[in-house]
């Protein structure tokens, strides 16, 4: 396990956790809908798969890559992950 995590949107600096309370604040379920309020992942974007994560775990701190590797492992057996 990585001792950095990703926590936060950079260029906006908003911390995950600030971003998952604004989103549950005013019922929005998708990256799409905070990007249209200019709240966060508007800048250089490394963010918003963390934050697509964020909004379907609840997450609000992740390894470096985190939703990548969610991503290649999906659709494998538990066993061969």
């Amino acid at each position: 396990m990585s001792r950095f995590l990703v926590s936060k949107c950079i260029c906006h600096s908003r911390e995950f956790s600030e971003i998952k309370e604004y989103a549950k604040e005013n019922n929005f379920s998708s990256v799409e809908e905070l990007q249209a309020q200019d709240f966060c992942g508007c800048g250089c974007g490394l963010c918003i798969p963390y934050i697509d994560l964020m909004l379907e775990t609840g997450e609000t701190a992740f390894e470096p890559g985190a939703y990548y590797k969610k991503k290649s492992t999906k659709g494998m057996p538990s066993e061969d992950r």
